[in-house]
């Protein structure tokens, strides 16, 4: 197969890979766990004929000696999807949790890897976002990961492809779930981040989950993790925003507020306000920091009639509060949700 033939059958299969990708994304942002069995036809009406046809079509492709090892890892990549998808289906009851964390994580390795490719892979590589013009980006882009330092735990950080030292940039700072991570959640970003050009800083919390009951300990490690990308590269400080889902959308509240001087914006997603906060509130800690607050009338974990009434206090002692209650939203990853609700925000937050 010449060069030519075989560029145009891998863009034909990549189409298929992106209707796949697409696919999950629907189903974690929709997923409802008390309804897991529409979840899971859904997914394998989507994906049934999809990932098959992926897979054998790569598998049949043979790729002129100098795409050898990019097929090789594409195959792969079409393969952890197929295996994702198995383990979506089989997923029961309270053994669900477990399917969706190994799901989660194959997807996140398909997605590292289909990253790292994107530059032979041209329809991919406008779903990331951006095309590098060659196939190794520029130095200190794309994604990175940030080895744990003396100031900070380990990290993701995003940097889009066209980023210069040219100008200031504005930064998201993206705290993961209970049990997640920043390699995990920067995905829920970097799409966005690219369109819209933003820095995200993406830090895993010091243990399973961020430390509510002791704030000052992931508080030190995330602001450590800050002041690193500071230092690296040329971001707009009026325009770091701050933003975290379920566990890090609790923790993000008490961020902003023992942190108040680093953020210019606050997004809770699915989370609450602990208790934990109540001296802070009395100081009216953080009161300077813009909130948006969404959050799911169908929400498992955090219930939405206590979200209701945090919001009213908030508004009642003189915060910058705005809430946005998703009438079909249950507890699940905000993809629609960050690109709708959340990034209009933070761009609005720029004329301010």
């Amino acid at each position: 197969m010449n060069a030519d033939d075989y560029a145009t059958q891998v863009r034909l299969l990549e189409h298929y890979l992106l209707l796949t990708l697409e696919a999950f994304d629907a189903e974690f942002e929709d997923l409802r766990f008390d309804d897991l069995a529409a979840s899971q036809e859904r997914l394998r009406a989507a994906l049934e004929a999809l990932i098959p046809a992926t897979r054998h079509g790569l598998e049949a492709l043979d790729p002129p000696p100098e795409r050898v090892e990019p097929h090789r890892r594409l195959v792969a990549a079409a393969s952890r999807c197929e295996d994702a998808a198995q383990i979506w289906q089989q997923g029961r009851g309270a053994t669900f949790i477990n399917s969706l964390v190994q799901c989660r994580q194959l997807l996140v390795q398909t997605l590292e890897e289909l990253f790292a490719l994107r530059a032979h892979l041209p329809v991919l590589g406008e779903y990331f976002g951006s095309i590098p013009t060659s196939a190794a980006a520029n130095p200190g882009t794309g994604l990175i990961a940030l080895a744990a330092g003396a100031d900070h735990g380990p990290c993701a950080l995003y940097v889009p492809d066209d980023y210069t030292d040219d100008r200031d940039w504005p930064l998201i700072v993206a705290l993961h779930g209970a049990s997640g991570s920043g390699r995990e959640y920067v995905w829920t970003w970097q799409r966005l981040a690219a369109e819209h050009g933003y820095l995200v800083l993406a830090p895993k919390s010091t243990e399973i989950t961020w430390s509510v009951l002791q704030p000052h300990i992931d508080a030190a490690s995330v602001t450590g993790a800050i002041d690193r990308v500071l230092a690296d590269y040329r971001i707009d400080r009026q325009r770091v925003l701050l933003t975290g889902l379920s566990d890090g959308a609790t923790f993000s509240y008490l961020l902003a507020f023992l942190a108040p001087e680093y953020f210019a914006g606050l997004a809770p997603i699915a989370g609450e306000l602990s208790q934990v906060a109540e001296p802070l509130l009395r100081r009216r800690e953080g009161c300077e920091v813009p909130l948006l607050v969404v959050h799911g009338a169908h929400d498992h974990i955090f219930p939405i009639e206590t979200v209701r009434s945090t919001c009213g206090l908030l508004k009642h002692l003189g915060y910058d509060i705005r809430f946005d209650e998703l009438p079909d939203w249950g507890h699940a990853y905000p993809y629609r949700i960050h690109r709708e609700r959340v990034m209009p925000w933070f761009e609005a937050l720029a004329g301010r």
